[in-house]
This record gives C-alpha cells, structure tokens and sequence, in this order.
C-alpha cells in the first residue's frame, strides 16, 4: 500500500535537468510535412558539454595536431587555434534531460544526450499553429520555426521545407571555402589555424538561387564539432541560411588518423535520408573532385533519378576530373545531368526553377 501511495505522490522527473556550466548548441535543422500534411514533423538536433580539466587524452591530441601542422608554439597558443580546438576538447556531458520551447509550447525530449553529448528528437507540431509561430528567413522565402532550449540561452531554428520544390546540397570544403582537404597538412592547417576563405563568387550565385525559392542543405564531412566556425563564416560571407549536416566524432585511439579518416567517410546515408524525407522534391548536388564527391553523386544519381534535378562538381587544380574517372562516376547518366566547373563565373548564367 505505501509504495501504490508513494508511486501515485511521486513528482514527475523535471524536463530538463542542465547544470548550470553546461553550454548548449542548437545546428539548423528541417522540418517535413507529416503524411496526411496535418502537421510538421520537426527534427531537433544539437549538442551539450562543458568546460573542464583537459583529459591525458586530450592533451595528446593538442601534441598530434601540433606535430601534423608541424605548428610553433605561437601557433597552438594563438586565440584562433583555442577557438576552433575547443569543442574538440570539452567535456561531452551524455545523459542530460533537454526541453525546447517552440513558439508557445514547452516539449521534453524523449531522449536523453547521447555520449558525445549530441540529441535528436522529432517533435509533431500541428500545421496551423506552426504557422502562427513561424518567420521568414534571412532572404529567403523560406519559413522557419524558432527553437529555444529550456535552462540555456540556446536558440536555433528549424527550416520548414515544403513537400515540392528544389533543394540544394552543397559540400563546404574546397566547394564553398577553400581547405585544400587533398593535404592532409593544409586541410589541419586551414581547418584550425588560418581564417576561413571563401571561394569568391559562390555566395551570390547561392543567394541567387534562395531568392528564386530553393532551400539549402549544406551537408559536409567536417565534424560537428566545427559547426559553430562555420556556420558563422557562412552567415557572414552571406550564404542563404539552411540545415547543417556535419559528421559525429569521439576521441578514440588513433586519434588524428580518425580525423582525416572523417574526410574520406561518405554522405550517402545523410542525402538519402532527405531524399526520402522529401520525395517529391528536386535536389541539385554541388561538390568537388578533390575526394568522393562524383562518385558519391553519379551513384545517389542513379539510385533516385526523378530526384537529381543535376550534378555540379568544383574541379580543384591539383585533382583534375580525368575522361576515365569522370566516365566512371557518371556512367548511365544523361550527359546533361554533371557539369564540371572551375570557378562561380562558370555558373553564372545557370537559373534554377524551384
């Protein structure tokens, strides 16, 4: 009898049970419409850690990354390094509890953090009340749903992306910002030591497209880690806002060979997924031929047809598309579909239909 009472007096557990040291992230997500289109199935995705005393790991990781960029100490001591090194070593805060406000209501996640601090949930939100609380944007015709996380001051915001129209998935590195990922020295050395450079030309040509009503999926092997660099760099050389796709990453044994390893891992499942999340939809994949890129595109081409609206690949200098490969990965394709670029002055004249 007193543990029925016990049980039926118990308070819930809270929806959120951050500490206060803990800092959030919310990555831009999308939203798709639910089958019977009653309501919008929103993804929310981000991450939680915190500061601490830096593991024996984590220090070596500092001394493997100083030896690949054969870096000074002036370099791993500069306030440019310790930015982009930081999420790499915080502190991964797993099983924390996580609440989001979006517009007038509160929801718990069903799910607590993941061990590298990373959670996902998808959260039903009927349609006419998604409308009242979306917004527009940053030079987009695109709604939005802004996403605050309960006990943080985190805040993102979730692309509500109709059923029909056209896509774009863009690769970041060597596609839109320079990175030379072919080095695996200059990748380290651009990724954590250098400021970001943006390859010219290509942040019109994609406001271009957002203003003719394509939405924007930037999908990239780069760890989530770096999200905040570069969705930062992005938004300030004044690409159109849209959802991040980066890559999960834990220390583990053999560290940097894990790292350059993400560089060579495919983004087949992530293109997959918003293909048949939105299968009515045109997507136009943009890329580059310093790693898999046509032969990642040329297969999902094939694979889903009606979907692949046309392939643009970045011919970087040093890693020319020869007649075989370009064969190879385009094989079964109309010759239409790949074009081959070297800079945005060679698409400018392309115009997308949404």
């Amino acid at each position: 009898m007193t543990s029925l009472l016990d049980a039926m007096t118990r308070r819930p557990p809270p929806l959120s049970d951050l500490a206060h040291e803990d800092r959030v992230v919310l990555f831009p997500s999308v939203g798709h419409l639910s089958r019977d289109r009653e309501h919008w199935i929103v993804h929310v995705h981000g991450d939680v850690c915190c500061s601490g005393q830096m593991s024996l790991g984590k220090r070596v990781l500092l001394k493997i990354f100083k030896r690949a960029m054969q870096a000074s100490d002036e370099d791993v001591a500069s306030p440019l390094f310790h930015e982009r090194i930081g999420r790499f070593i915080a502190h991964d805060r797993p099983g924390v509890r996580l609440a989001v406000r979006i517009g007038e209501e509160v929801f718990g996640l069903p799910k607590k953090t993941r061990r590298d601090g990373q959670f996902q949930a998808a959260v039903r939100i009927p349609v006419d009340q998604a409308r009242g609380w979306s917004e527009t944007a940053d030079g987009s015709a695109e709604n939005c749903l802004p996403v605050e996380v309960c006990g943080a001051p985190a805040s993102g915001r979730v692309h509500l992306v109709e059923p029909a129209g056209l896509s774009i998935i863009s690769d970041i590195d060597d596609t839109l910002k320079h990175s030379h990922v072919t080095c695996k020295r200059s990748l380290l050395v651009n990724t954590f030591l250098r400021p970001f450079e943006t390859i010219a030309g290509m942040a019109p040509l994609f406001r271009e497209w957002s203003a003719a009503g394509a939405a924007f999926h930037y999908v990239s092997s780069s760890p989530w880690q770096l999200y905040q660099h570069l969705a930062e760099h992005l938004a300030d050389e004044g690409f159109p806002a849209g959802s991040f796709h980066l890559r999960p990453f834990r220390l583990r044994d053999h560290l940097l060979r894990r790292i350059l390893m993400l560089r060579r891992s495919g983004k087949v499942s992530v293109i997959r997924a918003l293909f048949r999340m939105f299968p009515q939809r045109r997507f136009l994949l943009i890329g580059d031929s310093g790693e898999h890129d046509p032969e990642i595109y040329g297969a999902l081409a094939r694979r889903y047809r009606r979907q692949v609206a046309g392939i643009f690949i970045r011919q970087l200098d040093d890693q020319a598309m020869s007649s075989r490969r370009y064969a190879r990965a385009f094989r079964m394709l109309d010759s239409s579909l790949p074009r081959i670029y070297h800079d945005a002055g060679d698409l400018a004249g392309v115009k997308i239909q949404s």
